[in-house]
C-alpha cells in the first residue's frame, strides 16, 4: 500500500514539473514571438567610436583616391546588393570636387554624438560632429549586422571647411 501512494505521489510531482516546464516553454516562446529576428545588443562606447573613426576614414580614403571598392566591401550585404563603385564614385563627386577631405578625424575628439540606438528598420544609428582645425564634419552612420559583424548601411557626411 505505502509502494502505491508512493508511486502516487511520484506521478502527481512529475505531471506537475511537467506542467510548469510546458508553461515556462510557452512563455518563452511568446516572448521570442515579439524579439525582431535582427535584434542586437548596442556595441560598446569604444566599439561605437571604432565603427564611427573606422567608417569615416574609409569614406575619406574612396573619396581622396577615387576608389570605392574597399568602401563598398566593407558595407551590408544589402548596400552590396544595390550600389556599384560607380554609383558611390557618382554619389560622392562633390567631396572630390570640393577636396573635402579630412583625414584628421582620426586622432580628434568627438565633438558631440547623439545617444546611439536602433532605427524602425532594425539598423544601429551614430551621429555626431567631428570638429578639425578646418572642417567641421556631421555624420550619419548605419550600420546592420552581417556574420556578427557590424558593416555599414547608410552613410550621411556633411563636412563644412571652417574659416
Amino acid at each position: 500500500m505505502a509502494s502505491r501512494k508512493t508511486n502516487a505521489k511520484l506521478a502527481e510531482s512529475f505531471n506537475l514539473v511537467r506542467k510548469i516546464a510546458m508553461t515556462l516553454f510557452a512563455t518563452v516562446m511568446m516572448v521570442a514571438c515579439f524579439v525582431p529576428a535582427n535584434a542586437a545588443s548596442l556595441p560598446s562606447d569604444d566599439e561605437e567610436e571604432v565603427l564611427i573613426r573606422t567608417t569615416l576614414m574609409t569614406f575619406n580614403d574612396a573619396n581622396m583616391t577615387g576608389n570605392y571598392s574597399v568602401l563598398l566591401a566593407k558595407a551590408s550585404k544589402e548596400v552590396q546588393a544595390q550600389l556599384s563603385n560607380e554609383k558611390l564614385f557618382e554619389a560622392f563627386k562633390p567631396f572630390r570636387t570640393n577636396q573635402l577631405f579630412f583625414e584628421d578625424v582620426i586622432y580628434e575628439e568627438l565633438d558631440s554624438y547623439d545617444d546611439s540606438k536602433f532605427d524602425d528598420d532594425g539598423a544601429l544609428v551614430l551621429a555626431g560632429v567631428i570638429r578639425t582645425d578646418t572642417k567641421k564634419i556631421s555624420y550619419t552612420l548605419k550600420f546592420l549586422r552581417n556574420d556578427n559583424v557590424w558593416k555599414w548601411s547608410g552613410i550621411n557626411v556633411k563636412a563644412d571647411k571652417l574659416r
